[in-house]
């Protein structure tokens, strides 16, 4: 053809592009065309007819060949897409997946439910590391979307060398710093509050087997994980163990198939929790392990900074523990479906056993349930604060786990600590003992599960405040009142069954 246009070059290399293999042929051909011309993909589609000159074909066939030799585009035009980011990447690093977009997503969903509590300084030493971080990739998003400073860790230099330049060229230099470590060797311990990698995890013998592009092409010290896919990893937890401060946690990118292994690895290492997540092709590839122990405060702590992040944990999902006037507890905000989903999960609590929702007075009681009946309203504000449970019949809308239907339990606990938070926080928490499922009751936060622990945010205490009951709330159905009969005591806890309702008795 003695004259090319952008439109039939682009047809004629997507056709020469996938003869030789290309899974995305079309989309290959233009951005090689692109990077030759200096333009912006959409541009090719507003000058398609546009012809072009010798030279610029030359230009173009010489990265078309390189390409049906199976090297990845990202490696001829230097650079890539991940996230918001634009980063440079060479054949000394990985080139970002779709996949590890979605362990970042995990790993942000931490950091809120999380959150590290304390702002911290850009001198001080980071509570996050990217351990394998090649291009900068992981490291340089969550910097960038948490505004967290970040350790990027990499056993190679020339990596690292890449990973740096991508940080400058981002403007995130200041929130992410490098260092040339075996995993996480050089790392104090107890120093970390989060740990997020995409390690090596394919077998030795899958090696011959993937695509040639990586293959050929793709660092195989960030690919080959040995026998079973697990070297790396089988190394990195009980490191991620030593390195995470108490209740801190690791979040992993893994082999399809290899999930289940993880998980056992990570309770070796001393994991109790462990959550496997799906990517959006349902398959278990990422890892979540949580240390035991959690960060203790008091509402006191409660500074604007801090109030703010617990607020936006809760909204993320987060549980808390909270101690109550009768057993200590675990806690979310009571419109979150995810974190009502993670309240029942922290207990293995059925579905069928709906929970019940702490608010500050009686007076927001009413405020967030404006259809109690005028029989409820006069027993909840003669009998609370106090150690009791009230079932009300309301309609308001709720998460499904949160009450029936057509009714709720409603509590104001008289406990100092719990009222100070829930007035700070201005919202209901919904709340149930923190133990698992048919275990006992914990009257303070020191008998707490190590196991439930795993599952909160942050832990609330007073001093000299923590002591409860050690006994559930006495729960007391009052919707038989719209129909003039007696409530009915539905389980016997910090006060008798017959004097609760010898006191409802004697409102009447």
């Amino acid at each position: 053809m003695d004259l090319w246009t952008i439109g039939t070059l682009l047809e004629t290399a997507a056709g020469y592009l996938g003869g030789k293999g290309s899974t995305s042929p079309r989309l290959d051909a233009e951005l090689l065309l692109a990077e030759t011309l200096g333009f912006e993909r959409i541009q090719l589609y507003t000058e398609f007819d546009r012809p072009l000159a010798t030279g610029e074909v030359d230009r173009f066939r010489v990265l078309v060949a390189r390409r049906a030799a199976h090297e990845p585009v990202a490696y001829i035009v230097g650079r890539t897409h991940f996230r918001h980011l634009e980063l440079e990447v060479t054949p000394a690093v990985l080139i970002p997946r779709p996949e590890t977009e979605e362990l970042v997503d995990v790993a942000l969903e931490s950091l809120r439910r999380r959150p590290t509590w304390a702002p911290a300084p850009p001198s001080a030493a980071p509570l996050v590391a990217d351990v394998g971080t090649g291009s900068g990739a992981i490291a340089l998003s969550l910097a960038q979307e948490a505004g967290v400073a970040v350790l990027a860790i990499d056993s190679s230099a020339e990596a690292l060398e890449v990973a740096a330049r991508n940080a400058a060229a981002t403007g995130l230099g200041e929130l992410v710093r490098f260092c040339r470590a075996d995993l996480l060797s050089d790392v104090p311990e107890g120093s970390l509050h989060l740990i997020v990698s995409n390690p090596p995890y394919v077998t030795s013998c899958d090696m011959s087997t993937l695509a040639p592009d990586i293959r050929l092409f793709e660092p195989r010290v960030a690919l080959d994980a040995g026998p079973d896919g697990l070297d790396v990893i089988r190394r990195l937890l009980p490191q991620a163990a030593r390195a995470l401060r108490p209740g801190g946690a690791v979040v992993m990118e893994v082999g399809d198939r290899q999930a289940e292994r993880v998980d056992a690895l990570a309770r070796e290492a001393g994991f109790p929790l462990v959550i496997v997540h799906k990517d959006l092709s349902q398959k278990d590839r990422i890892v979540e392990a949580v240390l035991p122990g959690v960060m203790t405060m008091t509402p006191a702590d409660l500074d604007a900074a801090r109030r703010d992040a617990l607020v936006g944990a809760l909204a993320a999902g987060a549980v808390i523990g909270v101690p109550t006037d009768t057993v200590y507890g675990i806690a979310a905000v009571w419109d979150s479906q995810a974190g009502v989903r993670r309240l029942f999960a922290a207990k293995g609590r059925s579905p069928g056993q709906p929970v019940a929702v702490l608010f500050a007075s009686v007076d927001a009681i009413k405020e967030a349930l404006p259809d109690l009946e005028p029989a409820s309203v006069q027993v909840l504000e003669a009998m609370l604060p106090g150690p009791f449970t009230f079932i009300v019949s309301t309609d308001v809308p709720r998460p499904s786990l949160v009450g029936t239907a057509d009714s709720l339990g409603v509590r104001v606990p008289d406990h100092p600590v719990l009222f100070r938070l829930l007035e700070s926080l201005g919202v209901p928490l919904v709340a149930t003992s923190a133990n698992l499922s048919g275990g006992t009751d914990p009257a303070t936060f020191a008998d707490v599960d190590p196991r439930v622990l795993a599952h909160c945010s942050c832990a609330f205490v007073g001093a000299g405040e923590d002591a409860t009951a050690g006994t559930a709330s006495t729960v007391v159905d009052l919707r038989p009142l719209s129909v003039g009969a007696a409530p009915v005591v539905l389980r016997e806890g910090a006060v008798s069954a017959a004097t609760a309702l010898d006191r409802i008795a004697a409102l009447r």
